[in-house]
């Protein structure tokens, strides 16, 4: 017997309710069933609190109604049932006569002439022959479902009802009260809009065919037929996720969002974005667009990830063992980042096993690649060596405790680790690439490797809301060859700075006050106006993704749900928007982030930016003042600052110790991306070295 079927359904279309017309009964043919066997199925259905049918036949006018009625405990024989309602049902059936009862799983019923031995207000009670009989009435069976509300639209009309049963190729669909009154006004040779829901939560929305429609205007029933065979849930992508038969096979279960039964399929294939299932056809319970709210996913009994899920397409194929199965793609809508580098870490090492993602790591062996590769050369090391000790516990816990805002992408190869590249979240969807580094003496690849492997994790999840992954930035060095050469030629060849662009920043420690002294100004804490004035200043200029990756908006000065996240987890992340004024003229826009020392070796998730906005009445002692008043408020005074453009320092005759650029990718544009990769590396070879990404 399947679950779904507790309810039990009698022939044609008629499941759960209490009374539905002319459903008549089934004249006994069939495979015989023994009592015995009945009576174990009635105390199963009992058992699961379900129902069975009984028919009946008014002895005047010959009319066949059909009622549920709940088996009670049965030992021998006899067989009493209470009413589902017992009142009004009991007053009703006073004057017809009972012929039989229904055991039905929705494929095939089980019909008993049973003899009534009392019928009365309370329940009515069977004499169980010695046998049934069982047929089967379906190639597909029907599933009846449990709350769920239907709302049908067609050119501005709605009509709201309860969908009864369903099956994987039509639903059917009771209305009553006034709306079954104006159900006429449907057209029943036009196609029809059907969203199904429960407690207000859309579970299924879809364009469907009306099929049949009977009964009178206080309640009608209308069978549907979904139009697709399959939807599109994203646009197409060019670079699609890879999808993996695994071994052993990971195993799907689920609540079905429609029944409320358990559901368990193997997982045929998996890949990033979803997976295939198969499932019988005769108990297919999965349709084109359901959504399903909590799906998980585990492999040898243990879980990799939940997520919630939909239905994509239902397609016919040859089974292994013969006959015919039902082939289904499920789309992966949104997981827990925790779960998305689970995943990620099956599916990139059953590419490649040298290829971990956010595995356990020999932190002394990540330390010799920083220091091999040139990754830390000598000046870097002076600079962080009084905060050594401080260095090695932040690292520590972004590498062996894997928190959420963090992930890293390795190379290794029979325990020596080959190449490294690691991204952190530093603002709300925006996620920094840096530490990219990879060994000399490998082949020469394992750079570009983990590079690809960033990508394509980004390409993987960046649907996923709770990925935040919008876009993707990156702090490189001009004279740095790799950083340059690859995301200097995605934003030659994607060529449209909104989809991916470069800014360049002055890097450089403010001094003693020597610069002109102090200069006359005042400090605010930037509004939405003045973000508005910023994003007019940066679209006349460069015109990039700078401001929406840095969320540097009007609706994204409040981010204390990410720094949150971050103590959380055990680390610091502050941001402090301000806007320099002079005389009430915005002048320069001062964002302050405060982080642990080692989020980046740079410094660069701890320091000062600065927009420049007025570069004509800005006076450089001006600019030094505020930015001096704004770290020592915060107690930051020896952070590094980052202003843009750099040629505001130029024309000044300032100096700066080096030049940074902010490279951004936005990645709805994965595929020019990816495409623009392989440009790159047909066109020069990699020399597969890090570089310092921050």
């Amino acid at each position: 017997m399947h679950e779904e079927m507790s309810e039990a359904t009698a022939p044609g279309p008629a499941t759960g309710d209490d009374t539905l017309g002319g459903a008549g009964s089934v004249q006994p043919q069939g495979k015989r069933v023994r009592r015995r066997d009945l009576l174990n199925l009635l105390n199963f259905i009992n058992f699961r609190g379900g129902t069975i049918l009984a028919s009946f036949r008014h002895p005047s006018n010959g009319e066949h109604i059909t009622v549920s009625v709940c088996p009670l405990p049965c030992l021998d024989e006899v067989l009493e049932c209470s009413w589902l309602h017992p009142g009004r049902v009991a007053r009703a059936m006073a004057a017809y006569a009972c012929e039989d009862f229904v055991i039905s799983d929705g494929s095939t019923h089980i019909v008993v002439k049973a003899e009534v031995l009392r019928q009365d207000d309370s329940a009515i009670v069977f004499r169980i022959p010695e046998c049934g009989y069982e047929k089967s009435s379906r190639k597909i069976d029907r599933h009846a479902s449990v709350g769920i509300q239907a709302r049908l639209v067609q050119e501005g009309m709605a009509f709201e009802g309860r969908l009864e049963d369903f099956n994987a190729l039509s639903f059917r669909i009771k209305i009553d009260g006034e709306a079954a009154g104006s159900l006429p006004w449907l057209n029943a040779s036009a196609p029809v809009s059907a969203f199904f829901s429960r407690d207000g939560v859309l579970l299924y929305s879809g364009e469907c065919r009306v099929i049949r429609a009977v009964g009178s205007r206080k309640s009608r029933e209308l069978v549907l037929s979904p139009s697709l065979s399959n939807i599109r849930r994203f646009k197409p992508k060019k670079y699609r996720s890879n999808r993996f038969v695994l071994s052993p096979a990971p195993t799907m279960r689920f609540i079905h969002p429609l029944t409320g039964d358990r559901v368990q399929l193997s997982v045929r294939d998996i890949s990033g974005a979803g997976l295939g299932v198969e499932e019988r056809v005769e108990s297919s319970l999965l349709l084109p667009g359901l959504i399903i709210p909590e799906l998980s996913v585990e492999i040898a009994n243990r879980l990799v990830f939940s997520c919630r899920a939909q239905v994509l397409y239902r397609n016919l194929v040859n089974a292994d063992h013969g006959g015919e199965s039902v082939r289904c793609g499920i789309v992966l809508l949104d997981m827990a980042v925790v779960d998305q580098a689970r995943l990620s870490a099956i599916l990139h090492q059953s590419a490649d096993d040298r290829l971990i993602v956010c595995g356990n790591i020999d932190m002394d062996e990540l330390w010799r690649l920083f220091f091999e590769s040139g990754f830390i050369y000598p000046s870097k090391y002076k600079s962080i060596l009084d905060h050594k000790e401080e260095f090695k516990r932040t690292y520590e816990k972004l590498y062996l405790e894997s928190p959420s805002i963090a992930r890293h992408f390795l190379v290794q190869d029979r325990g020596r680790l080959l190449g490294h590249m690691s991204m952190l979240r530093f603002y709300s969807n925006s996620w920094i690439i840096h530490h990219h580094s990879a060994s000399r003496d490998g082949s020469g690849m394992a750079g570009v490797a983990v590079l690809d492997e960033i990508g394509r994790y980004g390409n993987e999840f960046f649907l996923h809301p709770s990925a935040h992954i919008d876009y993707l930035v990156c702090y490189y060095r001009r004279e740095n060859r790799f950083p340059s050469r690859v995301f200097g030629n995605v934003v030659k060849d994607i060529a449209d700075p909104k989809g991916s662009s470069i800014d360049a920043f002055a890097y450089f420690h403010l001094g003693p006050v020597d610069e002109g002294g102090e200069g006359p100004f005042q400090l605010f804490p930037a509004r939405a106006e003045e973000m508005v004035q910023l994003r007019r200043w940066y679209e006349k200029g460069s015109g990039g993704l700078l401001l929406e990756a840095m969320d540097l908006i009007e609706d994204g000065l409040d981010d204390e749900a990410l720094s949150a996240e971050f103590v959380s987890q055990g680390f610091k992340r502050e941001r402090h928007i301000f806007c320099l004024k002079q005389d009430g003229r915005l002048l320069a826009i001062l964002v302050l982030t405060l982080s642990d020392l080692g989020l980046n070796l740079s410094n660069l998730t701890n320091c000062l930016h600065v927009l420049v906005i007025d570069r004509e009445r800005l006076r450089a002692e001006t600019l030094f003042s505020g930015a001096r008043s704004l770290l020592r408020q915060y107690g930051a005074e020896d952070i590094p600052v980052l202003a843009h453009p750099p040629e505001y320092l130029d024309a000044r005759d300032i100096r700066y110790e080096k030049t940074y650029l902010l490279w951004a990718l936005a990645m709805e544009r994965a595929d020019a991306y990816f495409d623009s990769l392989h440009n790159t590396f047909r066109r020069t070879p990699s020399d597969g070295n890090g570089h310092d990404g921050g």
